[in-house]
C-alpha cells in the first residue's frame, strides 16, 4: 500500500505536532521534578541547620557550666565568699553573656531559615515559569508544524492541480 503525498504530509504534520507537544510537556515535567528535588534538599539543609544550632546552644551552655565551675573553684581556693557582691556580679555577667550568645544563635538560625524559605519559593516560582515557557514553546512549535504542514499540503495540491 502506498500513501499519496498529501496524505503523507498530513500524517507527518500530525506526528510532528504531537511530538512537539509531548516534548514540551516532558520538559515542563522535568523542570518541576528538578525543583521538587532541590526543595527537598533545601528542607533537609534546614533540618541540619536546626540540629547544628541546637548543638551550638548546648555547647555554649556546657562552656558556661565549665566556666562557672572554674570560677567557683578559683574563688574558693582564694578564700573568697561565693555570695559576695563581686562574685555575684561576675556570675550575673557570665549568665547574661550566655543568654546574649544564645539569643544571637537563635537569631542566626531564624535568618538562615528565612533565607532558605525564600530560596524554596524562588526555586518553585522559577520552575513554574520555566515549565510554562516550555509548554508555550511546545505549543508554538506545534502551531508552526501545523501551519507548515498546511502550506506544504496546499502546495502539493496546487502542483497536482487538485481542488
Amino acid at each position: 500500500m502506498c500513501i499519496a503525498g498529501p496524505q503523507m504530509m498530513l500524517i507527518s504534520t500530525g506526528v510532528s505536532t504531537f511530538a512537539s507537544l509531548r516534548a514540551g510537556s516532558a520538559q515542563a515535567r522535568a523542570y518541576k521534578e528538578s525543583a521538587k528535588a532541590e526543595v527537598e534538599q533545601i528542607q533537609a539543609d534546614k533540618e541540619v541547620a536546626k540540629l547544628e544550632s541546637k548543638i551550638a546552644v548546648n555547647s555554649r551552655w556546657r562552656d558556661y557550666a565549665d566556666a562557672m565551675a572554674t570560677n567557683n573553684t578559683f574563688l574558693a581556693l582564694s578564700g573568697r565568699d561565693l555570695g559576695d557582691a563581686s562574685a555575684l556580679a561576675l556570675f550575673e555577667k557570665n549568665y547574661n553573656t550566655v543568654q546574649e550568645d544564645i539569643k544571637n544563635l537563635d537569631l542566626q538560625l531564624k535568618l538562615d531559615q528565612n533565607k532558605r524559605d525564600r530560596l524554596i519559593d524562588t526555586t518553585l516560582d522559577t520552575s513554574e515559569r520555566k515549565a510554562s515557557i516550555a509548554r508555550s514553546s511546545a505549543l508554538i512549535g506545534a502551531f508552526d508544524s501545523v501551519s507548515s504542514g498546511i502550506m506544504q499540503y496546499e502546495d502539493i495540491k496546487i502542483r497536482k492541480g487538485t481542488p
